[in-house]
């Protein structure tokens, strides 16, 4: 009791001494990152730009709605939120910026060295678990990559949280206990809620202290099992019942792709069983390994005091094979996973460096100054790693102690990446922009053009194409700013062969486009910005005598040819003049209807859409919110003129002959909004199969989806016609819009022409790809009654039902489905999943095998080469 009361009252001490090596950490990573003059690439630049989503979100929203933390939610569908949340705490105090998120950084830090000096403690005494902590910031892989903004840092810390409260439950009693595992539970929660593979860290913990409960038929540490296990599903659950589905895909494309596109090791090689076992070096460093290692060697061997001592006999030698499982499962775990980066594996360093520390502590009595030397030598080691000092002999013995790479601040003459993203803004300043790369490289790729974007009041968007050569031509035709970089003493446009010199010669050659400006950036890398000679749609303030007060806009000209023939894209430019406030909350429901008989809906066509094509400002920050970005510049009350070029379809079953355009006015901002009449040109267009094709560009993105949508009742054999083109669009288009403006113009459309399914299915459409299960079962209910005999529609409903965790609505929407098509693979496997997630697993069981074997059967093919839908 004493021995315990004598450790509690060191509690505050130690801390005072953890906040002390903290604030030194924070002056020299805060040294490094003020020196530091680079731009943020890839990875970073991409987390980054998710923490001003986050940041802006927070700030300018009211939070009595579920709505708004759903969409606060499916901010990061793939990657989980807590560093973006921690940031955008760290922006709303001290401001957005690069160097300014690092703070973030320095937070997790702090939480990381309490942990592990909780776990040194808890394990052997305080004083390893100070010189644990110390060693967390001695490590050369901790520093670095504290000193990179990346998910791998937070996610140490909190690991070591999580570890720390269930090694310290594992050995409670009492009431304690369950503080203790609900602690672990709330922490695991928020790790996972950190990075997915937290679960690979505490796997095998978890596993051992299962077993061993079981096996000791201890019931009442179950019972404190399912309550942390509650408690992280209660964490993890309002994120993860927005982005569950996206989860599955994260396997392949982070795991087995990028292992592959890496050259990683394969699994079946010695290489990839001790890749982190030789990087351990680089990763610690030779004097904290081998000066540790000796004085472990030299406690068992009796040369070193302390080998039966209280702290034995009290169950640290327990408390050291619990490190080690840890330690080891973790590197085993990890050693299995095909894709292999040093960063990966950082949140066994500090539970290693505990271990290492219990080795230092053991020459604590007879070598103290072995202990000073060490940890004197590894500061001197990661201070000469960081700044360099041009003391040549000094940087070659510090590489050879810890053989990784130096991280130097970058000094240089800045990039100009935040130049060029505020020089497009200023070519569009009323509008958002996105600038496409046909190559990305470290210091100019599309997250970090996006990430300048927002800082740039959110109005530049970066963007990567090209990496499909067959898709060239439509990235061309449907995005308007790109940038292509040449490398020191390569011609231009580029002469090598490949997809990599077909690509730049495209985009040089192509008339729609000029070089707008070349930028020189610091590595001698010629950066080439081209831009449309004719931007789709354009925005120039005017008089504001030209907006009359009795209407919201008008349509003031309509360029289209003559004479045109259906079933081929028409080219077409309107001009709109208003006031901004109603231009930019406005869509339009544009018909041309045949002038000899208007009574016939299904002879004319529509080209409903948001005017500026939903690219004025401001518009949503990210695809599915409904936050808005800045526009403080632009007065809502001011007269503008908005002129889109872009094309509509005449849909090719239409009649010859003359067609006029009717237009009414649909304010976005409004709930149930009447359409209102526009005043416009009298336009007529003439409609002849015999008429040659006018050359014409990309179709408009409402216009598109309303086009693919036509295929989904026609099943999933027709998914691929759907998802295929829109994929297309949802990379031109960064905030996904278009969504927006299809869902409002097609609930209008389809409220007064309820017989038009197609707009059903166009609506529903906008509404899954928005995520908006809500909303999609809705419509989706009502097309079953209106398209009751398509067994898809059944089908669809079903799927959206499980999206949203309603198994037994799902079970009941597919029993229709299942009577008109019962041998559709997917519907069988649809209800298969209904069933399984009901509990009913002999049905899921029968479901599933009858499934795979209508997909493993022969499929019939049609007269046309295509295979007809099932059913």
């Amino acid at each position: 009791m004493i021995l315990m009361s004598k450790q509690l009252s060191s509690w505050p001490r130690d801390l005072a001494i953890i906040a002390l090596l903290w604030s030194v950490a924070m002056l020299v990573g805060g040294l490094w990152v003020w020196l530091d003059r680079d731009v943020p690439p890839w990875d970073p630049a991409e987390h980054l730009s998710f923490s001003m989503n986050y940041w802006w979100t927070l700030s300018h929203n009211s939070w009595l709605s579920g709505d708004t933390w759903r969409s606060l939610w499916a901010l990061s569908p793939k990657y989980p939120p807590v560093l973006y949340l921690v940031t955008a705490l760290v922006h709303g105090i001290v401001g957005p910026g690069p160097d300014r998120a690092m703070l973030a950084n320095g937070l997790f830090t702090l939480v990381m060295l309490v942990a592990t000096y909780g776990l040194g403690r808890h394990i052997f005494t305080p004083r390893v678990g100070l010189l644990a902590a110390g060693l967390c910031l001695l490590m050369p892989r901790l520093v670095q990559t504290g000193l990179d903004y990346q998910l791998d840092y937070p996610l140490t810390a909190m690991t070591l949280v999580s570890l720390w409260c269930l090694t310290v439950w594992r050995d409670e009693k009492g009431l304690r206990e369950w503080l203790w595992m609900l602690a672990f539970g709330v922490s695991f929660g928020l790790a996972l809620m950190t990075k997915q593979s937290a679960l690979l860290f505490l796997l095998v913990p978890l596993a051992w202290v299962s077993l061993t409960t079981l096996i000791q038929r201890r019931w009442g540490r179950l019972l404190q099992l399912m309550l942390g296990a509650i408690a992280t599903i209660l964490v993890m659950l309002p994120w993860l019942s927005v982005n569950w589905l996206f989860q599955f895909s994260i396997w392949g494309s982070t795991n087995v792709g990028s292992a592959a596109d890496e050259g990683d090791p394969g699994l079946g090689s010695l290489a990839a069983w001790t890749y982190y076992w030789q990087d351990l070096p680089a990763a610690v460093s030779w004097p904290l390994l081998l000066v540790p290692l000796v004085g472990i060697i030299l406690w068992y061997a009796g040369w070193l005091p302390g080998r039966r001592t209280t702290m034995d006999r009290d169950g640290t030698a327990a408390g050291r094979r619990w490190l080690l499982v840890y330690l080891v499962g973790a590197y085993l775990l990890w050693s299995a996973i095909a894709n292999k980066d040093p960063r990966y594996i950082a949140p066994y360093l500090p539970a290693l460096g505990v271990f290492l520390a219990w080795g230092l502590d053991c020459w604590w009595r007879k070598g103290y100054g072995v202990v000073v030397s060490t940890l004197a030598l590894t500061l001197g080691i990661n201070l000469l790693n960081l700044f360099p000092t041009g003391v040549a002999p000094a940087h070659q013995l510090a590489q050879m102690l810890a053989p990784g790479t130096p991280l130097y601040p970058y000094t240089g003459e800045p990039f100009p990446n935040a130049a060029i993203v505020t020089h497009i803004a200023d070519t569009q300043p009323y509008q958002i922009s996105t600038v496409a790369g046909l190559f990305s490289t470290e210091k100019a790729n599309q997250h970090n053009f996006s990430y300048y974007g927002k800082l740039n009041d959110y109005q530049v968007y970066g963007r990567q194409v090209g990496s499909r050569i067959s898709m060239l031509e439509k990235d061309l035709g449907s995005l308007h700013w790109f940038y292509v970089q040449r490398e020191p003493g390569q011609p231009w446009p580029r002469q090598d062969e490949g997809d990599t010199g077909e690509k730049a010669r495209q985009l040089d050659q192509s008339p729609e486009f000029l070089v707008d400006r070349i930028w020189e950036m610091p590595d001698g890398v010629q950066l080439y910005l081209y831009r449309r000679e004719q931007l789709p749609v354009t925005v120039e303030p005017i008089s504001s005598t030209a907006c009359p007060a009795n209407a919201p806009l008008q349509l003031s000209r309509v360029d289209v040819p003559a004479q045109a023939p259906p079933g081929q894209p028409l080219p077409i430019a309107y001009e709109w003049t208003g006031r901004w406030q109603a231009l930019q909350q406005g869509l339009v429901l544009l018909d041309w209807a045949p002038i000899e008989n208007t009574a016939l809906p299904s002879r004319t066509w529509i080209h409903d859409h948001g005017i500026g094509l939903g690219t004025l400002r401001p518009a949503p920050i990210s695809a599915g919110q409904t936050t808005l970005g800045p526009a403080a510049d632009i007065d809502p009350n001011s007269c503008f003129r908005v002129t889109e070029r872009t094309a509509t379809l005449p849909p090719d079953a239409l009649p010859a002959g003359a067609y006029a355009l009717s237009a009414r006015y649909l304010d976005a901002s409004e709930i149930d909004a009447t359409p209102q009449p526009i005043e416009r040109p009298e336009i007529t267009v003439i409609l002849d199969a015999q008429a040659p094709p006018v050359p014409a560009p990309e179709l408009d993105w409402v216009t598109q989806l309303r086009e693919v949508a036509r295929f989904l009742p026609q099943g999933p054999d027709y998914l691929n016609e759907v998802f295929d083109p829109l994929g297309r669009v949802n990379l031109y288009d960064p905030n996904q819009n278009y969504l927006v403006q299809a869902e409002a113009t097609l609930k209008q459309r389809w409220q007064t022409n309820s017989e038009q399914v197609d707009y059903g299915y166009g609506l529903v459409l906008s509404q899954i790809l928005q995520l908006d299960a809500e909303s999609a079962i809705a419509t989706l209910q009502q097309l079953t009654q209106q398209d009751a005999d398509n067994p898809y529609s059944h089908a669809y409903l079903g799927f959206v039902h499980l999206y949203a965790f309603q198994p037994r609505a799902a079970q009941k929407a597919l029993v229709p489905a299942l009577e008109l098509a019962p041998e559709s693979p997917e519907i069988q496997g649809l209800s298969a999943l209904a069933a399984l997630l009901q509990g009913n697993l002999w049905g899921a069981w029968q479901r599933g095998r009858t499934a795979i074997s209508l997909a493993h059967r022969p499929a019939a093919i049609n007269a046309s080469g295509l295979r007809p839908h099932r059913g």
